[in-house]
């Protein structure tokens, strides 16, 4: 088995990053294929899980600290989630809500969550988040 595994990643590569093979078909790792309806082990979604937060929480951390420094720790885990879900370019295209932060208005940060493709698309989610924003906890 030990032979079989080492010429099978010999052969096929590592590639820490989706790509398309000679085929056409998306392929990460050692020549694992991934399509629509392929099963994902859940070892392997918690991984992708801790790295995608680990990129949220960097992210944040690139917003100018005057911005961050507005935000109290509920408020700063909620544009992180945001950032989680959507990414930063997208988080930081909320002008009016980062002019409303940098005021401290909290409301109207709220607001601009709400008006929004995103709220639109999440719903519930985007109702939960502003409250939090407007109340800080």
């Amino acid at each position: 088995m030990e032979l079989l595994i080492k010429s099978i990643k010999r052969n096929e590569g590592f590639r820490d990053r989706v790509y398309l093979d000679s085929e056409n078909k998306l392929t990460c790792g050692w020549g694992h294929y991934l399509w629509v309806g392929s099963k994902v082990p859940l070892v392997a979604c918690e991984e992708f899980f801790k790295q995608d937060l680990a990129d949220a929480v960097s992210s944040f951390r690139t917003i100018q600290s005057y911005l961050r420094r507005q935000l109290n720790p509920a408020r700063a885990r909620i544009i992180t989630e945001m950032i989680f879900n959507m990414n930063l370019a997208k988080v930081l295209k909320f002008q009016k809500m980062w002019m409303a932060i940098e005021l401290r208005d909290f409301d109207t940060a709220a607001k601009e969550m709400l008006n929004s493709k995103w709220a639109e698309q999440t719903k519930g989610r985007a109702i939960e988040l502003a409250e939090i924003m407007r109340k800080g906890e």
